[in-house]
């Protein structure tokens, strides 16, 4: 694995008393944008990475890592490569650069945020949440995540997204050969949240994109079938959550994976009656389900 460099570039300040680090980090020659929440007046009793789903950003997180700031959960959220700010700044858009490579990034962004002695979770949202659970089942032999939360996972495309066998087989076999031909997600802002103030700040960033590469695309589709099909030796504790009528990422995944994984596992899936892909920007379901995260990873401090 690469080893990191900081660049000069780095700025913090503090809100209502969690402060706030934001800085790039080289990785070979990539620069990661990175966000730091932390409470500026207590020791974390946790520490938390986040990442984010395709097409979006970490700023997009700003209230969710604040939430667990003040409540003593210190959180590293990161642009992943191709996208965001990171994806910008190194012209490589919509590109993930590989599985392994986000698996790679995964670690060393949980190595900047952990803390000898206090216990370290990942949380991760739509591909993050893919990501997230493909990264607990391949490098987390050794228990150094506590726990992981997955929200909306990536595991199946949502229904309106599906495409047929032969067109999976034929993307697949294009994007050995071609793996920077761009593609549309085919994910609309109205599949993800009835929020119209978060609807409005989506449309005005530049950095939320509608199209990926056919490999990331690829990777993808093949990283959410290995984690359903490798769920039985999945050994991290888990938070599912997903909505049931999701169009960006279809609930069923979550369910498969769920009831294919070991009976002893500390798991839960929490299934919510909504046709959203994002229930943490949802104005009636939000709040209450940023807590729930929050209260699940401080249930398992010990």
């Amino acid at each position: 694995m690469a080893a990191a460099v900081d660049t000069a570039v780095s700025t913090t300040a503090t809100v209502d008393g969690v402060e706030e680090v934001t800085e790039w980090v080289t990785v070979d020659t990539r620069q990661l944008y990175t966000r730091l929440f932390r409470a500026a007046a207590q020791p974390p009793v946790a520490t938390l990475t986040i990442v984010h789903g395709l097409g979006e950003h970490i700023d997009r997180y700003d209230a969710m890592a604040r939430t667990f700031a003040r409540n003593g959960i210190q959180v590293l959220g990161f642009d992943q490569r191709g996208w965001g700010k990171t994806g910008r700044k190194c012209g490589r858009l919509g590109d993930n650069e590989g599985l392994d490579t986000v698996c790679a990034d995964i670690a060393l962004m949980s190595k900047r945020v952990a803390i000898d002695g206090v216990p370290h979770f990942l949380y991760g949202h739509s591909m993050g949440g893919m990501n997230v659970l493909n990264y607990a089942l391949a490098h987390n032999a050794d228990g150094h995540v506590r726990g992981a939360i997955a929200s909306s996972p990536a595991l199946l495309p949502g229904r309106p997204l599906l495409p047929s066998r032969f067109v999976v087989a034929m993307l697949h076999a294009v994007a050995r050969v071609a793996p920077s031909i761009q593609k549309n997600t085919g994910i609309t802002v109205d599949m993800l949240t009835s929020n119209k103030t978060e609807i409005d700040r989506f449309n005005a960033a530049i950095e939320n994109l509608s199209h990926c590469t056919l490999g990331t695309l690829s990777n993808v589709l093949r990283g959410g079938a290995d984690v359903i099909k490798n769920a039985p030796r999945f050994k991290t504790p888990i938070y599912l959550v997903h909505s049931t009528g999701d169009k960006a990422t279809d609930c069923e995944g979550s369910r498969q994976f769920f009831a294919a994984l070991p009976d002893d596992l500390d798991k839960e899936y929490n299934e919510i009656e909504s046709e959203y892909h994002e229930l943490h920007f949802e104005e009636d379901i939000g709040p209450d389900l940023i807590d729930t995260y929050k209260q699940w990873i401080l249930n398992r401090l010990a």
